[in-house]
C-alpha cells in the first residue's frame, strides 16, 4: 500500500518532459512537432575508420536527431538538437535550442545550449575502458 502511495507522490512531484523543449521566441511550452531528421548512425565503440569495434560484445549503433516545432502561442519555429540515442526521436532530451522564424509580439524566450554537452567525433576511435 505504502509503495503505491509513494509511487503516486513521485509521479506528481517529479516533472515529466524536457524543460528545455520550449519556444525560443516566447518561452511557451505549447509547441507542435513539425518535422524531424535522424543524423548519421555510428558505433558507440569504433575503430579509427569509424567501423565497429568487434572486440566489444555489447556494442551498439546510435544517431543524433534534429527536430522543428511550431509554437501554438506565437507561431514561431524553433529547432532542437537532441542527444545521441539508440532510438533517436523528438522525445529524446535536447542539448540545443535555436530560433528559426520569429513569432508574434516581443521576444521573451532565448536560444540555449547545454554547456556540459560534448561533441562526439564519429570518425575517430572510441575504445571501451576496461
Amino acid at each position: 500500500m505504502w509503495c503505491i502511495i509513494g509511487l503516486i507522490i513521485l509521479v506528481i512531484l517529479v516533472p515529466s518532459g524536457d524543460k528545455n523543449r520550449k519556444c525560443a521566441w516566447c518561452g511557451g511550452k505549447k509547441i507542435k512537432f513539425e518535422n524531424g531528421k535522424e543524423g548519421s548512425w555510428f558505433w558507440e565503440y569504433r575503430n579509427k575508420d569509424g567501423s565497429r569495434d568487434k572486440r566489444v560484445k555489447d556494442n551498439f549503433e546510435q544517431a543524433s536527431y534534429t527536430s522543428t516545432f511550431t509554437c501554438e502561442t506565437c507561431s514561431a519555429k524553433t529547432q532542437f538538437n537532441h542527444f545521441v540515442s539508440k532510438k533517436p526521436n523528438a522525445k529524446v532530451k535536447v542539448w540545443k535550442r535555436k530560433l528559426l522564424n520569429k513569432g508574434q509580439n516581443e521576444r521573451t524566450g532565448t536560444d540555449w545550449e547545454d554547456a556540459s554537452a560534448t561533441t562526439i567525433k564519429k570518425n575517430e576511435e572510441n575504445r571501451k575502458n576496461n
